[in-house]
């Protein structure tokens, strides 16, 4: 089955396959990893001791569920790949995409750097130095090991061969993974807590540092660190097999499930004190002098209480913790990169799906990547990891936004006020991360602001890149985000600038203290005066040191604002030119646009006048008596054909006047039920004489007064049913159903299907559907009639009342199109009175005369001979000034009213009327009613603006032309 959506999207060849059960394991796994198992020692404990670690990674979780809320919304909206960036392409445009996905991207390669080195990291702690061996050097302090690079090289390895696999596979083994990782926390947890005395050995309940509030606050505010990689399964969105309105218990799942994990090691780390120390704040602060397993809290807790079993399972369990890491960000940040390439934002190629459907060119991408990245050692991947804080902060907030947005937009109150609050929280912990001295605890090092910085320079030049090879103008029209990105690039270059100027400032202050000490040991006056000059001038040396390395930051920190500054101008002047260039084609388009104008109006007029003869000489033929029965099969066949041609010509103006934007909807009060029900019948006979079976439904709908575009509406249904009705063949069945989808405050969603058990569309063919002028190609469908524009038109309804369109379709099944449309409610009293005022009653027009003013012979016979057999008496005028001096040289009350062509010689219908406008008495109120060939809107107005009471078109259908006639004579 093809499913295929209004939005014009491709079918992208992504598969459903991830269960609600494999989309838990991928949050999960994504979310808790290496960090677990090291963080309750290194960072938790110390900051805020086990309670307020606890309380604040459950506060944690919570604020987390908040964002989750918003992606959420936005899955339900765009269940596409793509995660974070699709959303904010969508609701906010592509530039904005583009920035998203480009801290997308930097941040899950680092947590999938992180995890890949963590193994050998622990396996030092675990093992000793089993893979210290090879070629050994170092960076930044760390000493890098040939077997240590080989080993993060090897798991990578394994992740990619998994993921490229297939995708069965890598969610069985994730699940696998997830569900080994929290079963082995939990095991261990219970263990060490029932054999170790339970909570009540957990003294003390805080740090020593700070009151209790700030140190659940500082572990509030590593929460997007703890707990990045939740939302990664919105990457994979497109491939659940569920819909994504069922996401929200699997995002608490997870959520939960990663608080527990990191609330579980962090007291197992507290209660499992080795003997020695009083408790556990005694050994967490010597424990960066400690090495082996006693270094690592949590392992040493479940070896300390259930010996190597203990070790095997929570050993067991870190490795999973890693390889779950490492196989959903990889997914995650493949789906990335495949709708990144989709999207032209990155080059085809490394999207590119295999056979399987798997972007498999962009996993062994981000695994060669990250396979040189262990050379760097783990000192300078820390780097890295710490700026995916930043990242992911910066793409909560446009998550929370865009949520925010779709609520206010649809008046959900729920989305609107999730997404707000989500986004101001997010907005907070950008500041806690990127302003100085708000908090100790969340300043980066000096070398990770830098990557960010370089890194948003970076971004910018590939920006510039993309726009200028962008040939379709999908990017470059927000100037905002550049705004955004200098002023986080500037905000961030002061972060390093005083984050290196207070580090080197804490050396010299080191070393002056270095320096008293040793003075205060010197014996002798002459050797402590000796010392004390020498030293004095050694400080003026450092202290001169120390401010020529402000000098330096500030004048690297002009160069890089200045290098931004530069880019952004340059990609102004991009967007600039390219406003110009749009400016001079939009002219040339309006150009374009007026000349075709006129020669569709041209054509419509001079094709309509020769139908009006057709189409009205046809109807007077059939209501002759004594017609032979073959010539009246030959009329009726003329009659059809005509009826085609002008339905062909109505579809290329209303193409038309839909693609130069000069179409409103008009909407109104309205029974929907009636309307749906008026339509749907008008197939009655045409579907018994096929025969096809024919259903209609629509007692799924509770409130059926609206406000809608009644005309549209039945437009959409007619072309709906029409297709249907044309591509079953007799035997088949067509059915139509209306229900009430959805309910928001004082609109009401209906949802409209039409189902066909014909002859269906092929894939290809499904995706063009709604192009102008585009038909299937096969003898079946050559030889139904179509313009190749009915869908199309649909299509342009549909969007111009925010609706959507769906097709679900297969060749030699059928198809089902359904449409979705919300409308405000209305009560039962306008509507009839909307019903009523439209109605006309039946007039007698024995002896009402009119004047036709028409200067085609032809016209004016049928006009004359139809409307005298209703019983008018009518006069004719060859033009307009004839028309006018008539009505002037008559008596008031003469003429009932007058049939006005445009066109005419001498003068046309226009200044007729108002020449006849100007008049003095009851003449100058003449009803008078437009009857041409001109039926564009502009037409109508004019002829509204001219003081017409009315506008019939050419070929004009009689009933139509009395009832206008009956509702002016009336209101007159």
């Amino acid at each position: 089955m093809i499913r295929i959506q209004s939005t014009n999207q491709n079918n992208n060849g992504l598969t459903k396959y991830l269960s609600p059960v494999a989309v838990w394991a991928l949050a999960f796994g994504s979310a808790v990893g290496w960090g677990a198992f090291v963080m309750p020692g290194t960072t938790f404990l110390p900051i805020a001791g086990p309670w307020g670690s606890v309380i604040g990674l459950l506060i944690g979780a919570v604020i987390m569920l908040i964002i989750g809320l918003s992606y959420r919304v936005l899955m339900e909206r765009y269940p596409d790949a793509g995660g974070s960036y699709t959303f904010a392409a969508k609701v906010l445009g592509s530039d904005h995409g583009f920035l998203c996905a480009w801290m997308l991207l930097l941040t899950y390669a680092a947590i999938i750097w992180a995890n890949s080195t963590a193994l050998s990291l622990i396996v030092r702690f675990l093992f000793g130095d089993v893979f210290c061996f090879g070629f050994s050097y170092q960076i930044a302090g760390y000493t890098v090991y040939m077997g240590e690079v080989l080993l993060s090289v090897a798991i990578l390895a394994a992740a990619s061969l998994i993921c490229t696999a297939g995708k069965r596979l890598a969610a069985w083994v994730q699940t696998i993974g997830a569900f080994l990782l929290f079963a082995g926390i939990a095991v261990c947890f219970v263990t060490v807590m029932i054999r170790r005395g339970g909570f009540g050995d957990i003294t003390p309940a805080f740090s020593a540092q700070g009151d209790p509030f700030s140190q659940i606050l500082t572990i509030v505010i590593l929460a997007p660190w703890a707990f990045i990689g939740f939302e990664s399964i919105s990457h994979s969105a497109e491939e659940f097999r569920f819909k994504p309105k069922r996401i929200l218990p699997i995002l608490i799942a997870a959520l939960a499930a990663g608080a527990l994990a990191y609330t579980m090691l962090t007291l197992c780390a507290s209660v499992a004190v080795p003997d020695g120390f009083r408790s556990w704040s005694d050994y967490i602060g010597v424990l960066s002098d400690i090495d082996g397993i006693r270094g690592l809290p949590t392992f040493y807790a479940a070896q300390s209480t259930m010996g190597t079993p203990g070790l095997v399972i929570l050993g067991i369990a870190s490795f999973c913790g890693i390889f779950t890491g490492l196989i959903g960000n990889m997914i995650a940040l493949s789906r990335l990169i495949y709708r990144m390439s989709a999207d032209n934002m990155l080059p085809k190629p490394v999207g590119q799906l295999d056979k399987k459907g798997i972007p498999s060119r962009a996993l062994w991408c981000v695994a060669i990547i990250s396979m040189i990245i262990p050379f760097f050692g783990r000192t300078a991947i820390g780097w890295i990891v710490d700026v995916t804080t930043i990242g992911a902060t910066i793409v909560y907030i446009y998550v929370s936004i865009c949520a925010a947005i779709i609520g206010k937009r649809e008046k959900k109150l729920s989305a609107f006020l999730f997404g707000m609050i989500g986004g101001v929280i997010a907005v907070i912990f950008a500041l806690f991360y990127l302003l100085p001295h708000i908090r100790s605890q969340s300043e980066l090092a000096a070398e990770s602001y830098m990557i960010l910085i370089l890194w948003s320079l970076i971004g910018m030049i590939v920006f510039r890149s993309l726009m200028q090879r962008d040939k379709t103008r999908l990017i470059g029209k927000s100037t905002v985000v550049w705004i955004i990105l200098f002023c986080l690039i500037l905000l961030v270059s002061v972060s390093w600038v005083n984050r290196t100027t207070v580090d080197h400032a804490k050396e010299v202050t080191q070393e002056v203290q270095e320096v008293h000490t040793k003075l205060a040991g010197q014996a002798g006056l002459e050797a402590h005066h000796d010392s004390v000059t020498q030293t004095n001038r050694y400080l003026d040396d450092r202290f001169n040191g120390f401010a020529e390395t402000v000098r330096k930051n500030i004048l690297i920190l002009g160069g890089l604002l200045l290098g931004a500054l530069l880019l952004i101008f340059s990609i102004f002047s991009i967007i600039k030119k390219r406003e110009q260039l749009i400016e001079a084609e939009r002219l040339l388009a309006e150009e374009n646009s007026r000349a075709k104008s006129t020669f569709l109006s041209n054509m419509s007029h001079d094709i309509r006048t020769p139908m009006n003869a057709i189409t009205g000489y046809t109807a007077l033929a059939l209501k002759e008596d004594g017609v032979p029965d073959s010539t009246r099969a030959y009329l009726e066949k003329i009659d059809t054909s005509g009826k085609q041609l002008l339905s062909l010509i109505n579809d290329i103006l209303d193409m038309s006047h839909i693609e130069s934007g000069k179409m409103e909807l008009d909407p109104a009060p309205a029974d929907l039920i009636e309307t749906f029900d008026e339509t749907c019948h008008i197939f009655d006979l045409q579907m018994q004489a096929k025969p096809l079976t024919y259903t209609v439904d629509h007692s799924g709908v509770k409130d059926r007064y609206v406000v809608c575009d009644k005309s549209r509406l039945n437009r959409i249904l007619l072309n709906l049913i029409s297709n249907a009705y044309k591509y079953t063949p007799s035997g088949g069945s067509v059915s139509v159903r209306l229900k009430e989808y959805e309910i928001s405050g004082s609109e009401r969603t209906y949802e409209i299907s039409v189902s066909d058990t014909g002859i269906g569309m092929s894939k290809e063919f499904a995706e063009r559907i709604f192009d102008s002028f585009e038909r299937e190609r096969s003898r079946t469908v050559d030889a139904i009639q179509g313009t190749g524009l009915g869908m199309a038109i649909t299509k342009k309804f549909v969007e111009m009342m925010n609706g959507t369109i769906l097709i679900e379709t297969e060749q030699g099944k059928g198809s089902t199109f359904t449409v979705r449309l919300s409308f405000p409610l209305a009560k039962e009293d306008e509507v009839h009175t909307a019903s009523d005022q439209s109605e006309n009653e039946k007039i007698d027009f024995s002896g009402v005369r009119l004047l036709l003013a028409d200067d085609n012979p032809i016209n004016i016979e049928i006009a004359s001979m139809i409307l005298t057999q209703e019983g008018f008496t009518v006069d004719v005028a060859e033009n307009g000034q004839i028309a006018a001096d008539m009505v002037g040289q008559s008596d008031e009350g003469y003429y009932s009213a007058i049939l006005m062509d445009i066109q005419m010689p001498v003068m046309n219908g226009y200044d007729a009327t108002r020449r006849i406008r100007a008049m003095s008495g009851k003449n100058a109120r003449i009803p008078i009613i437009a009857i041409t060939a001109n039926t564009f809107e502009t037409d109508r107005q004019e002829a509204f603006e001219a003081g017409m009471n009315a506008h019939v078109a050419k070929p004009f259908n009689p009933d139509e032309l009395l009832k206008t006639l009956a509702a002016c004579i009336k209101e007159k």
